[in-house]
Order: structure tokens, then C-alpha cells, then sequence
């Protein structure tokens, strides 16, 4: 659960009305100043085990120690400042390895070498969210993995347990 701070910070003429969320990982125990998306004004506040102790008391003139993570503007429909927005938000330091990046791959067969139901691209006879019966025809349904499966029974790479 992340803690938030609300600018109503007047700006040329009418409220900022942005929420900047404070990630509970980077502000756990945390005391400093933190800016606002938005419009730039720094807070300072102090947290305890998450929980804010003291603050948010703005401070003019002085420069944030932290941005916070995620901000957007409830009251006016989508605008949002993403993870990583240059000046705006801190950068999302939780981004997976290099090696997680790629994508999925395609599994057609379990680890015992049957053939699994979930692989992509489904036919079209699949249906809604490719909702098989559960006995299905793998012959009918998808004749090259029937074709790759009757080659690995010949090779013996399936096995029962």
C-alpha cells in the first residue's frame, strides 16, 4: 500500500489536484524532500514503517532528494506521469534481467513429452480463450503437433512418470 501526497498547490490560477504516490519500498523509513509531479513543489516528510510521521510541509525554494514514483490527476480522466518520466517520476529500479525481456516461449509439449493445450497460436475451432472440451482431438484440432508428437513416441522422449 503505497502513501500518497494530494498537491492542491494553486498554479496559474487553479489547484495542481495531483497525487503522487510514494513508493512503500524506496519510503519505508525515509525522511526528506520529495517534488510533485506535476508542478514541481517539494514536500518534506518523514515516514515511519510506511506510515507518515510528519508532513507533507511544503518547501519553496529548496531542491527534492526523491521524486515520487507514479502520479496521476484523478479528476482529470487519464493523465498520468508513468515510472521513469524524465524531472517528473524516479525510475522504476524493479525492471526484470536482461534475459526475462524477450518474449514467451512456445510450449506445445510438457516436460514428459505429451502435448499441452495451451500453446499459441490456437486454431480458430478453439474458440473463446481456446476452450477445449476436455478430451480434445490433437489430430483434428492441430495436425502438425500430432505429426511432432507420433515422432517422439517413435523416439521414446515421452514418458509416463
Amino acid at each position: 500500500m503505497a502513501d500518497i501526497i494530494w498537491c492542491k498547490k494553486e498554479k496559474g490560477g487553479k489547484p495542481c489536484n495531483t497525487v503522487n504516490y510514494l513508493d512503500p519500498y524506496c519510503f519505508w523509513n525515509w525522511e526528506g524532500k520529495v517534488n510533485c509531479a506535476e508542478c514541481g513543489t517539494v514536500y518534506y516528510i518523514y515516514m515511519i514503517q510506511g506510515h507518515m510521521y510528519k508532513g507533507p510541509e511544503e518547501r519553496p525554494g529548496e531542491k527534492p532528494d526523491k521524486m515520487p514514483l507514479y502520479a496521476d490527476k484523478p479528476l482529470e480522466g487519464y493523465v498520468n506521469y508513468r515510472p521513469g518520466t524524465a524531472g517528473k517520476t524516479a525510475p522504476f529500479e524493479c525492471i526484470p534481467r536482461h534475459f526475462l525481456l524477450g518474449k514467451a516461449d512456445m510450449v506445445k509439449f510438457s516436460i514428459r513429452g505429451r502435448p499441452v493445450r495451451g500453446w499459441r497460436p490456437q486454431p480458430p475451432s478453439a474458440g473463446i480463450a481456446g476452450s477445449f472440451p476436455y478430451k480434445w482431438d490433437i489430430q483434428k484440432l492441430s495436425p502438425e503437433v500430432w505429426q511432432e508428437y507420433q515422432e517422439k513416441l517413435k523416439k521414446r522422449e515421452v514418458k509416463d512418470w
